[in-house]
């Protein structure tokens, strides 16, 4: 069984997370009498919500808590019980882990800490958790997790505190997933806060057997969900299971957004190939979520951001944006982060700005930003107004009004309302936090009349680009390339055999070239040569001038070594380059096995590429692309997508690097055969995918492109296969 049939399979075997959500019966082991602490919270809460199934309280010390019967262990209970809490100390939970498996119990939350997160013996212990759980069909969430909170049916099988809030503007509207309990609490709070209200919410913590991706496959595919929002630390190996629910999410038009941490954590070492130096882990979390319509949220406030703009129901139908501003250089201060989100400040319509120059202040703007200035206060009207004309005109998709809570017009608020009232389109009010009571109240008239109110203005442009990018993909199927293992996986399985049976380890120029043939790659015209001989006859068979190369697969960076000769012009300086070649491996080296010389055709100047292909641990062959030398080393200008590419994919991975203005031709250069550039990078993802349980890392550097219509060609690959261990297990499975 392969890798990609594993995982087919682990997709089909995820267990109904129901039990978690809609338990029938719940049994609170280790109940508490105090309301205030962890393991008395859930009885407390499952009352204020108005939870309608059985509950259980478990405790030796008590007859009865919270006025329910109290039992001195789940054995004792004589009903069945769908969900068990466990909130005892860390040195019982195995054992009431084992009394709900002989009970059992369909679903088990663990809040109790002290586990994998405390090291070596903590995580052994999680590992004999999992297994008591799979030996006996129990699902587990946690350990060391706040739980599962539904609002629709007051199941609040959690420790985080919180109230019944009514009168929110957009109720049982937000899915939350987190693997950290404190910080998941603080974004609750913040959201609730916005008149923003949940459905629900899940803290996955340790993760002993129910995962993140796990959760956010169940809550994608509920009717009532239409955005999910989570804080992502990292995945533990089902890459793949949250790929199908993000993709499910997009098709359907459900937006998910992730606070995932981590950018900056040192990846998995680097190993001999480019790529493999390049490409960190979190750069292939971030191609995923860009490659299936995921919004990466850099902070809480972005992402919070995003969530009260998508609660209104309103999408950007493009990034053009009105600023409407009191201040002058408020507006400029909106106006200058705009181009840094890909928003344009559009031009008002003529039509527009003459409507407003006929009540405007000859000292105020027309155009955009549109400024107010402080006529505000003398002619309250002028806002109402001038926000009708703008919110009106045709060139404008959204608009956000710079506007200061504190001025003292108690009708102020009212008059926004009225406006927003009016249109269909977005408006955002930008303003800053403040203490005023008078600015309080106005900004909770405003957020209660269903008016976004962002107090940070790069995350509210970043949040209206963002949804504005999403609006363009949602709701459309999203279709993998459907491929047939035939031919070019065999040759190219054969190929890697030879490797592996002749010398194992990473494969030379020649030898991965052969890889890129038999998938359809044009690669240089090449002869792998072992004497003077045959490369002079070599060199006349291709055409002078040539390329001369040393073949060793323990001396793979050959240019580094001065082992790469060009322009080789005549048969008596073939000979002389052979002979160095020879030399130059005996001196940085004698031990290393000498493949031979590979003689090439010299090819024409053109733009250098680099394609590469990294195995991810958690999502698999991740392919990668950027212009080549400095721009990939110096300015990591690149692009990540997981295998399979779909043509949309690849053209996105060639638009989304800093450099494409290079391939667009510059300087009276024509532009780069850009569908050459696709097809190579389609057929990699293809190579990736079908060798993905025979290669490690593919590095291509450089694809040489040429303008359009004029094609790319491979002049130089490295290709790893996986270590020869690993080639065994593969094979015996």
């Amino acid at each position: 069984m392969n890798s990609r049939q594993l995982r087919k399979e682990q997709l089909s075997n995820t267990t109904d997370l129901d039990p978690f959500f809609y338990p029938g019966s719940i049994a609170v082991i280790g109940a508490s009498q105090n309301p205030l602490k962890p393991n008395g919270i859930p009885l407390y809460l499952l009352n204020m919500f108005n939870y309608r199934g059985d509950v259980y309280p478990v405790n030796p010390k008590y007859d009865r808590v919270g006025g329910l019967k109290c039992y001195r262990s789940i054995l004792d209970i004589d009903a069945t019980i769908d969900l068990a809490i466990i909130g005892v100390a860390e040195s019982r939970v195995m054992t009431v882990l084992k009394e709900c498996a002989e009970k059992k119990v369909k679903a088990v939350i663990i809040f109790t800490s002290g586990f994998a997160e405390v090291g070596t013996e903590g995580l052994s212990k999680q590992h004999e958790m999992k297994k008591i759980a799979e030996e006996n069909g129990m699902r587990l969430l946690g350990p060391n997790c706040l739980g599962v909170m539904n609002y629709y049916n007051g199941s609040m099988a959690s420790f985080f505190y919180n109230q019944e809030i009514k009168n929110l503007v957009h109720p049982k509207t937000l899915s939350f997933i987190t693997q950290s309990g404190g910080l998941g609490g603080i974004i609750y709070q913040m959201i609730i806060q916005l008149s923003i209200g949940f459905n629900y919410f899940v803290s996955t913590g340790n993760e002993a057997d129910v995962s993140f991706a796990e959760v956010l496959n169940y809550l994608v595919k509920k009717d009532e969900v239409s955005i999910v929002a989570g804080y992502l630390e990292g995945l533990q190996g089902d890459g793949r299971l949250l790929i199908d629910a993000c993709r499910s999410a997009l098709e359907n038009g459900k937006l998910v957004t992730m606070l995932k941490v981590g950018r900056t954590a040192s990846g998995a070492a680097a190993v001999a190939s480019h790529t493999g130096a390049l490409v960190g882990t979190d750069d292939v979390y971030d191609g995923v979520f860009r490659q299936f319509g995921v919004a990466r949220a850099d902070d809480v406030e972005q992402m919070n951001a995003l969530i009260a703009l998508y609660a209104t129901g309103r999408l950007p139908a493009g990034k053009r944006i009105a600023v409407i501003t009191i201040s002058g250089g408020g507006g400029v201060v909106v106006a200058d982060k705009c181009p840094e989100y890909g928003l344009k400040v559009a031009s008002l319509t003529e039509a527009t700005q003459q409507s407003l120059r006929e009540f405007f202040p000859i000292y105020g703007a027309v155009q955009n930003p549109v400024d107010l200035t402080s006529q505000l206060f003398i002619d309250t009207e002028l806002s109402q107004r001038a926000l009708r004309l703008v919110m009106q005109d045709p060139e404008i998709d959204v608009a956000g009004f710079f506007y200061n809570l504190e001025m003292p017009d108690p009708e102020a608020s009212k008059k926004i309302i009225e406006i927003y009232e009016e249109t269909e389109k977005p408006l955002i009010v930008f303003t800053w936090p403040t203490g005023q009571d008078f600015a309080l109240e106005a900004k909770n008239n405003l957020i209660q009349a269903g008016v976004p109110v962002i107090e940070h203005i790069p995350s509210g442009l970043w949040a209206i680009s963002t949804l504005a990018d999403w609006a363009q993909k949602a709701n459309k199927p999203y279709n993998y390339p459907v491929f047939n293992p035939g031919s070019e996986q065999k040759r190219a399985l054969k190929q890697i055999d030879r490797n592996l049976a002749e010398q194992g380890g990473p494969m030379t120029e020649w030898r991965s070239k052969k890889i890129l043939e038999a998938y359809g790659i044009p690669v240089t015209g090449e002869i792998l040569t072992t004497s003077v001989k045959e490369a002079v006859t070599a060199a006349e068979e291709i055409g002078y001038p040539v390329a001369m190369k040393l073949m060793s697969p323990d001396l793979l960076h050959k240019s580094d070594a001065g082992g790469v000769f060009l322009n080789v012009a005549d048969p008596g300086e073939v000979e002389k380059t052979y002979h160095k070649i020879l030399e130059l491996a005996q001196k940085i080296n004698p031990e290393a096995a000498f493949e031979g010389v590979l003689v090439q055709e010299m090819l024409d100047s053109g733009i250098e590429v680099i394609i590469g292909v990294k195995k991810d641990q958690v999502f698999g062959p991740a392919v990668v692309f950027g212009l080549g030398g400095i721009f990939v080393e110096v300015m990591n200008d690149f692009s990540t997508r997981i295998a399979p590419l779909r043509e949309e994919d690849a053209r996105a991975m060639i638009n989304e690097i800093k450099g494409k203005a290079i391939l667009e031709g510059v300087r009276g250069r024509l532009p780069a055969d850009t569908d050459a550039l696709v097809d190579v990078l389609m057929k990699v993802s293809r190579l990736a995918l079908e060798l993905e349980d025979s290669i490690d890392e593919i590095d291509i550097n450089p694809l040489i492109v040429y303008e359009e219509g004029a094609g790319a060609v491979a002049a130089d690959a490295l290709i790893i296969p996986v270590a020869r261990l690993r080639m065994a297990e593969n094979h015996s499975v």
